[in-house]
C-alpha cells in the first residue's frame, strides 16, 4: 500500500493586495504541520506543490522541518480553481438589483459575505450556469485533477508516502471522486476544509480509499486552537 498526504495550504492573505502569498499565521501553521511529520518519523519519498506561491510555501516550510527533506515537484494541475474569474462571471450572469443586495464587488474585506458569494458563484460553476473564455468549465478542472493524482499514482510506484500541497477545491475534489459522491459534495466538502489539514489517501494497483478527512492533529489542542482558520 502506498499514502498520499493532501495538504491544504497553510492561510492566505485574505483582504490584502495578494491574497496567493501565506499570512503569519498560514506560515506558523505549515512550520508546525512539518513539525508534526517529522514527529511521525514516517518517511516521506516526494512532496507534490500546486505552482501557487501560498502552495509551494507551504511545501517548503513542510520540508523544511523534516530531517532529510524529500525532493518537492511543482505540478500545475494542482492549483486552485480560478475564483476570482469565477466570482467575475457570476456576477456577469446578476442583474443590477441582485449585485447590490449582493453588496458586490465590495466583499473582500468581509469574509462572511464574501464565502456566502462565492458559494453562489461555485454552484453556478459546477452547473454549468456560468462561462467565461477566462474561466475553466467544472469538467475541465476535475479532469486535470483526477487524472494528475491517477497519474502520480501510476508513475510512484508501490510503498511510497507522498504528500501534495494544493487547496481546497482540489482535496475536495478528490475525497468527492474517491467515495464515489456527486460534484456538488465535493464542493460542500470543500468548504469545510482547515487552512494546513491533512486529508489521507490510501492506495493499490486495486483500489483507492480514505483514511483521515481534514485532520488537524498538529493545532488541535488548547495552546494552538487559536490557529485553526478556514480563509
Amino acid at each position: 500500500m502506498s499514502t498520499i498526504y493532501l495538504i491544504r495550504h497553510g492561510q492566505a492573505s485574505f483582504g490584502t493586495g495578494n491574497y496567493d502569498q501565506l499570512s503569519d499565521t498560514g506560515r506558523e501553521q505549515a512550520r508546525l504541520l512539518g513539525s508534526y511529520f517529522a514527529g511521525l518519523g514516517e518517511r516521506i519519498d516526494r512532496i507534490y506543490s500546486g505552482s501557487l506561491q501560498r502552495q509551494r510555501d507551504t511545501a517548503q516550510l513542510i520540508a523544511a522541518a523534516l530531517g532529510d527533506p524529500p525532493p518537492i515537484a511543482i505540478e500545475p494541475a494542482f492549483d486552485e480553481y480560478d475564483s476570482d474569474a469565477i466570482l467575475q462571471a457570476f456576477a456577469r450572469s446578476l442583474t443590477p438589483e441582485e449585485l447590490a443586495e449582493a453588496e458586490w464587488p465590495g466583499l473582500h474585506t468581509d469574509r462572511r459575505k464574501f464565502q456566502l458569494f462565492l458559494e453562489r458563484a461555485a454552484r453556478a460553476w459546477v452547473e454549468a450556469r456560468i462561462e467565461a473564455e477566462e474561466m475553466i468549465p467544472w469538467r475541465g478542472f476535475h479532469a486535470r485533477v483526477t487524472t494528475a493524482v491517477a497519474n502520480i499514482m501510476r508513475s510512484e510506484g508501490r510503498s511510497k508516502t507522498l504528500l501534495i500541497s494544493t487547496s481546497g477545491g482540489v482535496i475536495g475534489t478528490l475525497v468527492a471522486q474517491v467515495l464515489g459522491l456527486s460534484n456538488h459534495a465535493g464542493l460542500e466538502l470543500n468548504w469545510a476544509i482547515h487552512n494546513a489539514s491533512i486529508t489521507r489517501l490510501i492506495y493499490s494497483v486495486e483500489r483507492v480509499s480514505l483514511s483521515m478527512f481534514n485532520g488537524l492533529p498538529h493545532l488541535d489542542r488548547a495552546p494552538l486552537r487559536h490557529l485553526i482558520t478556514y480563509r
